[in-house]
C-alpha cells in the first residue's frame, strides 16, 4: 500500500472502531467497576452484597450492617463479636457463633446486643433461636447464681433463659438487654446443662433480608447492587451512573 493509499484507509478504520466501541466504554462508572465481583475469605467463597469485606471492597459495595473483617482465612461479623462459619446465598442464611477473647479464655461478654427494629428490618431469625434476658450492673441475687457470668468485676451480670424470673430482678440492675441464642441452648441453661459460657458459645443461623428484591431487579438490568451512604439506603451501580433501583438507561 502507498503511503498517500494509507491515509484515506487508516480514516476508515477509525470510523468503524468509534461505532464498535461506543464512547461509554471509557467511561464506566467507578462503583460500577469497585463492585464488580464476589470476593472470598476462608471457606466462605462468594461473598456478595449485601456483604462487604472490610479492607478488600469499599463500604458501598454492601449494606452498613453487613461488614466483614477477614483475618487470617476467618469471617467475623458484628465488630468481631462473631465469626461466620458458612454463608448461603440461595436460602439467605448465616451461620454464626460467638467468638473467644483471647485475653480472657472465654466467650467475649456482649454488653449490649439489642434486638432493635434496624436489626429485625435486615436479618430474621430461624425457628431454632430464641432470646434470653441478660442483666448488667447487678447486685448479688442469689437466685440467679446459675445463671451469672463474669463481665466485670465491679458488678454481677446474668444471662437468665427464664423472662418472668428475670423480670423480678430488673430493678436490681443498671442496664437489661434481649440476647439471640440457639434454643438448645436456653434449654441447657434452664436444665442445667450448660454453663452460661458454654450456651453463649453455641453456633446458629439467621437470614438476612436486606432488600433483596430489589438487589434482584439491578442485577437483572445489568446493575451491581450497593449502598448510598450519603442518603442510607440501597443503589444500583450502572456503567454510567448510580441509579436508585435498576439501570433504566439503555446502557447495560
Amino acid at each position: 500500500m502507498h503511503l498517500k493509499d494509507f491515509f484515506p484507509f487508516s480514516s476508515f478504520v477509525i470510523s468503524i472502531l468509534s461505532h464498535a466501541f461506543p464512547k461509554y466504554v471509557c467511561a464506566i462508572d467507578f462503583r460500577y467497576a469497585a463492585c464488580n465481583s464476589s470476593v472470598k475469605c476462608g471457606r466462605l467463597g462468594n461473598i456478595q452484597y449485601p456483604f462487604w469485606v472490610n479492607g478488600i471492597q469499599p463500604t458501598y459495595c454492601g449494606h452498613p450492617w453487613f461488614r466483614l473483617d477477614c483475618q487470617n482465612d476467618e469471617a467475623f461479623w458484628s465488630e468481631k463479636q462473631f465469626r461466620v462459619l458458612d454463608m448461603d446465598n440461595n436460602t439467605r442464611t448465616l451461620k454464626i457463633a460467638r467468638i473467644n477473647d483471647p485475653s480472657m479464655g472465654r466467650i467475649a461478654c456482649p454488653y449490649y446486643f439489642n434486638i432493635t427494629k434496624d436489626l429485625i428490618s435486615i436479618f430474621r431469625f430461624t425457628s431454632d433461636v430464641t432470646m434470653i434476658r441478660v442483666l448488667h450492673g447487678c447486685l448479688l441475687i442469689k437466685d440467679l447464681s446459675s445463671y451469672a457470668y463474669p463481665c466485670n468485676n465491679q458488678s454481677q451480670s446474668y444471662f437468665v433463659p427464664n423472662e418472668s424470673l428475670a423480670k423480678k430482678y430488673l430493678s436490681s440492675c443498671g442496664y437489661n438487654f434481649l440476647l439471640s441464642v440457639p434454643r438448645s441452648a436456653a434449654e441447657g441453661l434452664r436444665n442445667g446443662s450448660l454453663g452460661v459460657g458454654e450456651a453463649l458459645g453455641k453456633e446458629y443461623e439467621v437470614k438476612w433480608t436486606a432488600n433483596e428484591t430489589q438487589c434482584e431487579k439491578c442485577r437483572k438490568s445489568g446493575g451491581r447492587c450497593g449502598y448510598d451512604l450519603n442518603i442510607n439506603t440501597p443503589s444500583c451501580f450502572c456503567r454510567d451512573k448510580p441509579h436508585q433501583q435498576t439501570c433504566t438507561s439503555s446502557i447495560k
